[in-house]
């Protein structure tokens, strides 16, 4: 990985600060035909590329030899400022591949004083409602519905520990969502879940609609409690001077 992280420098002429796992690798659901997913921010070498008229590239993406998606410093900044989602979920990766002068280390501290509870529940409701909603369509249970559940499964334990954690954090996160305490039955659901496409078998039909009318009831009544929820602070000060500390000035 090391490798193809410097390869990847090299190409485009910046500085990777900060890489992860962020894939079914990470959350511990990987079967055999799983790839990587690389996620990381960048900053490009040269100033200039911040200086001149032509915007500084911001998206990086390759798909050989993995799945990688990289954002320049300026987005990922920008992004933090509105309590990104992707962001939350980078900084609290298990596997992490670059981590250059502890730049997690602030990616924390940003998130838990900074990030709004809110924006991220909002998030993880409707990536709950839209995967139930798919789940739904289909009638049999197949490899897609039980990925569909997979993701809506997962959305709802995370959507729950935001909406009771007394501050935000995240070390919830990845594999540790197989033994949440006070949510036996969605967490043994999805460990099965995980299990049986790790095994490439497939879950009970009938169980999994059972379940998928459970989670529905609790979305619903997750909804009501969320306005309780903080809208987080604004930490742009902050973002500005790491910013001018990354680049250099």
């Amino acid at each position: 990985m090391e490798k193809w992280l410097c390869a990847t420098e090299e190409k485009y002429h910046i500085d990777i600060l900060f890489a992860c796992e962020a894939g079914s690798r990470a959350w511990g659901t990987d079967d055999v035909g799983s790839d990587y997913d690389i996620r990381f921010i960048f900053k490009h070498r040269d100033i200039k590329e911040y200086l001149s008229l032509e915007r500084a590239k911001d998206v990086i993406d390759s798909d050989t030899p993995f799945d990688a998606h990289g954002w320049d410093i300026f987005k990922a900044l920008e992004l933090m400022k509105k309590s990104n989602p992707s962001i939350y979920e980078w900084t609290y990766s298990p596997i992490i591949y670059r981590d250059k002068r502890q730049f997690s280390v602030k990616l924390k501290r940003i998130v838990e004083n900074d990030f709004s509870k809110y924006k991220l529940f909002q998030h993880y409701r409707q990536l709950m409602t839209r995967n139930l909603k798919e789940a739904a369509k289909k009638e049999t249970m197949t490899e897609k519905k039980q990925k569909l559940l997979i993701q809506a499964v997962r959305a709802f334990l995370i959507a729950r520990q935001i909406l009771a954690a007394e501050h935000l954090n995240g070390h919830f996160l990845y594999r540790r969502l197989f033994f949440i305490k006070g949510e036996s039955d969605f967490v043994h659901f999805y460990r099965e879940l995980a299990e049986e496409k790790q095994n490439g078998s497939l879950i009970n039909g009938k169980y999994a609609d059972i379940m998928l009318g459970r989670l529905e009831k609790e979305k619903e009544a997750m909804l009501a409690a969320a306005e309780k929820l903080n809208k987080g602070s604004s930490q742009v000060t902050f973002l500005n001077e790491w910013l001018w500390e990354l680049i250099g000035i």
